[in-house]
């Protein structure tokens, strides 16, 4: 089937053009499906550890800090 294709310039590029799209929308969802399932895992871990509801959602709601980068916190 593709090498029955006129592999030229405009077929190349209508071929880039609708799949870095559709590479976009797979990585898109599959970083969504990631970033919920290390939420969902932190999550478990925290309360098998026996931490409240409050202490929980304070943890997950937590965002780190834009003023130093996590390279300038290092003490190696």
């Amino acid at each position: 089937m593709f090498a029955e294709i006129d592999w030229n310039v405009d077929t190349l590029g209508v071929v880039m053009g609708c799949g870095i799209p559709i590479v976009a929308i797979v990585a898109t969802f599959w970083y969504k499906i990631a970033k919920t399932t290390s939420e969902n895992e932190l999550k478990r871990t925290l309360a098998e550890r026996g931490m409240s509801a409050e202490e929980i959602e304070r943890v997950v709601a937590a965002k780190p800090s834009k003023g130093k980068r996590s390279q300038d916190r290092c003490e190696c």
